[in-house]
């Protein structure tokens, strides 16, 4: 399968971009090779720095392990920024590719050392053509997106990144969305994510004698299996929310009842009025299971990332920039949103932005996911970022933005 045609806008020629893709190849494997968790990439923000400096850039370290750079430092005029992610999963790697991690443990499993790729292109093409470029473009390389340590869009923002930026724009390797399609809608595109943890506390005993016990076990799965219809029953067909259970520890042999089961899940909504809904139907059901097992059910919901909203202008241009640079039958909101959450909402809340997907599924035999222990970026996606996000520089630097809506 031939990688995916890019059409080249702006002052850039497709030559040049085909020219930079071994080079980012190489970048791309070498940081596969050396994957490094949230705010703790100092060898890839070396890397990015080295690289920004040898073409004129005079890069800022921002949240620990994070870095930005102006294309034109202290210029007047509008200003766009474009942010890729830069930390990788505590997974294992299971593949035998000749880039495969070096470090047991850590792997580049959603794709982040692609995005940093890309936008290492597009720094080194911006650079290329700097006198042709009539406004500032900020490179935003960021940090700990990944839930371990996650947070470093929140804490980039915190730190100013966004100071006279007037909008942002990020994206996403998808392997659920076809190979070499981009998608984008407005409004909410990714979910508010919570961390839901519950503790069933019951009274322990002898496994021959559970009549005397109040039995955490068979609480908890009851309690699992109620969760399932805090949704469906909850909010109905048109709910928007997600509750999943993904863990569940109770017990630590054969023949005792333990006196508590510790479960984990994650809550994930668009909208806040769904949110504070749902978390109250799970308070409900905990009363209820509580009630009728004689235990106690403890919950508590921790604050993961926000919904991620695009505003309605930035996602107009990058589908409408895709449709030139893709083919506009290859640009769609289909699939869209999805329960998945991305720090880059921080950068929203705080100045329009759009976040968008670039397909990377490779048709009906499937294309192991994002978080998936045999997923590997698909390097024929780089040509394919590199020229959407070059196409937005020439689009929205050549007409007037605000730095709120319209």
């Amino acid at each position: 399968m031939g990688d995916p045609a890019v059409t080249i806008e702006g002052p850039w020629t497709a030559a040049e971009v085909q020219a930079l893709l071994p080079q980012l190849r190489e970048i791309r494997h070498d940081l596969h090779r050396h994957p490094e968790l949230g705010f703790e990439e100092h060898r890839t923000q070396a890397t990015v720095r080295r690289w920004l400096e040898a073409r004129g850039y005079a890069p800022h370290d921002c949240a620990e392990t994070g870095l930005w750079a102006d294309l034109h430092p202290g210029r007047e005029g509008p200003c766009l920024a474009l942010r890729a992610d830069l930390d990788c999963l505590p997974m294992q790697e299971t593949t035998d590719l000749p880039h495969r991690s070096v470090h047991e443990g850590r792997a580049h499993k959603c794709g982040h050392d692609g995005h940093t790729a890309i936008l290492m292109g597009v720094a080194d093409l911006l650079a290329r053509h700097r006198d042709r470029v009539p406004g500032n473009v900020r490179l935003v390389f960021q940090p700990a997106e990944e839930g371990v340590r996650g947070g470093g869009g929140r804490v980039m923002v915190a730190q100013g990144v966004l100071d006279g930026v007037d909008e942002i724009y990020g994206l996403h390797n998808w392997p659920p969305f076809p190979r070499g399609h981009l998608r984008v809608t407005a409004g909410p595109i990714m979910a508010r994510t919570r961390e839901l943890d519950l503790v069933v506390v019951g009274r322990g005993g002898h496994g021959s004698q559970p009549q005397a016990c109040r039995d955490p076990i068979v609480a908890a799965a009851h309690l699992v299996t109620a969760l399932q219809t805090a949704v469906s029953r909850g909010l109905g067909s048109e709910g928007g929310g997600v509750v999943s259970i993904c863990q569940i520890q109770g017990g630590s042999t054969h023949n005792v009842i333990p006196d508590r089961v510790q479960l984990a899940g994650t809550v994930r909504t668009f909208d806040p009025a769904v949110d504070a809904r749902l978390m109250e139907r799970i308070e409900e059901i905990g009363r209820g299971i509580a009630a009728t097992f004689g235990v106690t059910v403890e919950s508590s919901a921790s604050e993961g990332y926000p919904v991620l909203v695009n505003h309605p202008r930035c996602a107009e241009a990058v589908h409408r920039v895709g449709a030139r640079v893709l083919g506009p039958e290859r640009v769609s909101d289909e699939g869209l949103p999805i329960a998945a959450g991305e720090d880059f909402a921080y950068f929203a809340q705080r100045i329009p932005a759009a976040y968008f997907f670039l397909g990377a599924g490779r048709g009906p035999s499937g294309t192991p996911g994002c978080h998936h222990p045999d997923f590997d970026f698909d390097d024929g996606l780089l040509a394919v970022g590199v020229g959407v996000f070059l196409g937005l520089v020439s689009d929205r630097l050549a007409q007037p933005m605000g730095s709120s809506a319209p």
